[in-house]
């Protein structure tokens, strides 16, 4: 990308914080007066009123913590089941070298019958042809 096409990027990506940070101050600033009653969880008295700029950032800050914690266990449920898969491979693993491992000694076995019989089968007077 040039040099302008980036600059044209950063100044529209300036804009759209600013006029975001904006938006949250204006609505901040025309709420800063009024008040409402409301629970939550016996941390705030019911009949009391809160200011409402108290509830939203208590809001969203609940809305952001509850993400990063749902966030958090669906890494972790992730994670797990990777465990589980990487086990579930390792115990494959483990049973096809133990499989090997009996075949191996299988075919060890049968090439030293086939030689003893072979080796028996020469001395016994048969002759070849």
């Amino acid at each position: 990308m040039s040099l302008a096409g980036k600059r044209v990027t950063v100044y529209l990506r300036t804009l759209i914080v600013v006029l975001v940070v904006g938006a949250i101050g204006l609505v901040l600033f025309k709420n800063r007066s009024h008040t409402a009653k409301f629970w939550f969880f016996g941390l705030t008295h019911e009949d009391t009123p809160t200011n409402i700029v108290w509830l939203m950032l208590w809001t969203s800050g609940g809305a952001i913590v509850t993400w990063r914690i749902f966030s958090f266990g669906r890494g972790l449920w992730r994670d797990l089941s990777e465990v589980a898969q990487l086990k579930a491979s390792e115990e494959k693993d483990k049973q096809l070298k133990r499989r090997s491992a009996e075949l191996d000694e299988r075919v060890r076995r049968m090439e030293e019958q086939t030689k003893r019989t072979a080796v028996s089968g020469g001395e016994s007077g048969i002759k070849k042809e």
